[in-house]
Formats: structure tokens, C-alpha cells, sequence
């Protein structure tokens, strides 16, 4: 970082001039009010990162698809899902940008995934005892979110173009789109549905129902009469670019058993015993043979599939405290992508 020093001391030696001065301190505020590290240049970001410059070709640009490893989860509908899962390297400057950027700005209150402190249970809760309650789900969720997203929002942040481009191509892979398998991913994701969650938030306030949405996993809840809403939703889901997967949507009435999350909310919050048998399982495969290959054989292509184990294991801690801890020091040994 450039201090006051600093900037004195090249203006004197016509390093910069003073019109320079005043855009460099200008900047340096801009980011120190946002409280994220002041990046000048591909130089300074390579210093922050510990990249070498004979490497720098493996993170940024066309190569950087070089950076991943590829495994598809086949889908029940025959198609697949591709998780690509970033080399050492660069899991660890995702980790960096997450902790250091991602995190120091706010998902929207309706969001519930990705969130610390947040699981399945606070997804559910706002959907107990509801005449209705309708489950959609976003196509393709981290695919749908491009490069140019991603840039917005770190200009947003205060960050100048080429600093943006630089940190958004370390954030997306070699298709322009966000990977899933990146541990920024998920925070990305949940500030890029900023405005999304706060048209439907809107709506949801205005026509009298509860909304909520745990990453591509979006839920509404009210009278019956919330069914005349789902054009309108489906209307704003569009016009912010995502995808509503049609065949997936479940309308759920009080006489039958409502589900979100993967938890029952009829009369209040429950769980499945077949919601605990699937993280117990999960737990001892992933273990034995690995994440990829647990998700391969049971055809699961949960966006967020580690968030969902967790969230089931917070859960029962809240019934049970020894076992949800038992639960969670499991999960914790896990090798997980991200």
C-alpha cells in the first residue's frame, strides 16, 4: 500500500504528478472505507497472492482453465453436472479473495445459503404452517452467473477495471462463468442475487408471503392464493437472467407433507428419519471413497452439496447437542473440494 509518505515521495521525484496524488489517495480511501486490501496492479496482486511471474499464465487469461479439475456428476435426467475443482493454488487465492473481499459485504436476509451461522433450519422456519408452500429451483446456478457479474461486482467494490478483471478471472474459469467447486463461489453467487432477492423480498411483502432462497434452492409460502404470484416470479427470476427449472417446481398444501429443505414444516421443524440416514451415509462414503465418488453413485447434483450435509448436522445439534456435534466433527474430517 502506498502511504502519504509514499505518494510525497514520488511526487517530489515527478514519479507522479499531483493529479495522480489526489486519484491514489482517493482510491485508497474508497477501499479502506469498503475495509478490503488496496490491490494497484497485476504486480501488487501477484505480491498479495504469492504468485510468480513465470506462473502468473496458470491463473489469468485462457489458461486458467488449466487451473481446474474436471468430474461430472451424472443428473437423474441423463445429463450431467460438471464440478470443477481448483488446483491447490488457486483454491487457497479463492479462499484469500472470499475471507478478504466476499466476505466484508452482505448477502440479502432473505438468503440462507452460504451464509455462517445460517443452515437448512432458518431456510425452513419461515415456511411453518403455511396453506401453501411452493419449491422452484434455479437451472444451472453457478453456471448461470457469468464473468461479467462477477466484474460488476468488484468494481462496485471499489476496485479499479484492470484490478477487477484480474480478481474476476481468478473467480471464474476458462468458460466465463462461475465454477462449482470454488470456495468463492458460493459467496459470489449470494451477492450477484443481491438484487434478485430483493425484488421477490418486495413482492413477497407486498402480496403477504414468505420467501426465501438457499442457494439455487428458492421457496414461497402463504395462502393459497400465493399460486397467482408464480407468473410474476417467474417474470423477475427471467428478467435477472436465471433459469427456473419448470419440472422441479412443487406446490405443497397443508393436507399433504411440506418440505424445505429437506425438512418437513407442516406444524413446525422437523426432520426426516430418512434426512438423517442420508447424512449418516453420506459421512461414512464420502469418507471412505471420496466426495466425488459418493455424489457419482447416488446421482446427486446439489449445487451445494457440503451446505446441505451441514445443514442437517446443525439441526440435529439443535435436538441433540452430543450427536449434532458428533455429526459436524465428522463432516469436519471430510476432504471437500472446497
Amino acid at each position: 500500500m502506498a502511504d502519504e509518505e509514499d505518494l510525497e515521495y514520488a511526487l517530489e521525484k515527478n514519479i507522479i504528478d499531483n493529479e495522480t496524488k489526489v486519484l491514489i489517495e482517493e482510491y485508497n480511501e474508497r477501499l479502506t472505507q469498503n475495509n478490503v486490501p488496496i490491490i494497484y496492479n497485476l504486480r501488487h496482486l501477484r505480491k498479495l497472492l504469492h504468485i510468480k511471474k513465470n506462473e502468473q499464465g496458470r491463473f489469468f487469461g485462457k489458461s486458467r482453465q488449466q487451473s481446474y479439475n474436471k468430474f461430472n456428476i451424472p443428473k437423474k435426467s441423463g445429463n450431467s453436472r460438471t464440478i470443477e475443482a481448483p488446483v491447490k493454488e488457486l483454491k487457497i487465492m479463492q479462499k484469500w479473495i472470499k475471507d478478504n473481499i466476499l466476505d466484508k459485504f452482505q448477502a440479502s436476509k432473505h438468503a440462507k445459503g452460504f451464509i455462517k451461522n445460517t443452515s437448512i433450519y432458518d431456510n425452513a422456519l419461515p415456511h411453518v404452517n403455511k396453506e401453501l408452500v411452493i419449491n422452484m429451483d434455479l437451472k444451472d446456478f453457478f453456471p448461470t452467473i457469468t464473468y461479467a457479474d462477477v466484474f460488476k461486482l468488484f468494481k462496485y467494490f471499489g476496485y479499479t477495471t484492470e484490478v477487477s478483471h484480474l480478481l474476476t478471472q481468478l473467480c471464474t474459469n476458462g468458460e466465463n462463468v462461475l465454477p462449482q467447486g470454488s470456495p468463492a463461489s458460493p459467496s459470489l453467487s449470494n451477492l450477484v442475487c443481491l438484487k434478485l432477492d430483493k425484488r421477490l423480498s418486495r413482492l413477497s411483502t407486498v402480496n403477504g408471503f414468505a420467501y426465501t432462497r438457499y442457494a439455487d434452492d428458492i421457496t414461497i409460502s402463504g395462502s393459497k392464493g400465493i399460486k397467482s404470484s408464480l407468473p410474476l416470479i417467474y417474470k423477475i427470476i427471467e428478467e435477472e437472467k436465471f433459469i427456473i427449472n419448470e419440472k422441479k417446481t412443487r406446490l405443497q398444501y397443508s393436507f399433504q407433507r411440506q418440505e424445505v429443505t429437506g425438512l418437513i414444516v407442516n406444524k413446525k421443524v422437523s426432520i426426516t428419519h430418512k434426512l438423517r440416514k442420508e447424512l449418516e451415509d453420506a459421512i461414512y462414503y464420502c469418507k471412505k471413497y471420496g466426495v466425488v465418488s459418493h455424489m457419482t453413485k447416488i446421482n446427486c447434483n446439489k449445487s451445494f452439496y457440503k451446505e446441505h450435509l451441514y445443514g442437517i448436522a446443525y439441526f440435529v445439534k439443535m435436538i441433540d447437542s452430543n450427536k449434532g456435534l458428533f455429526y459436524l466433527r465428522q463432516l469436519d474430517e471430510i476432504e471437500w473440494l472446497y
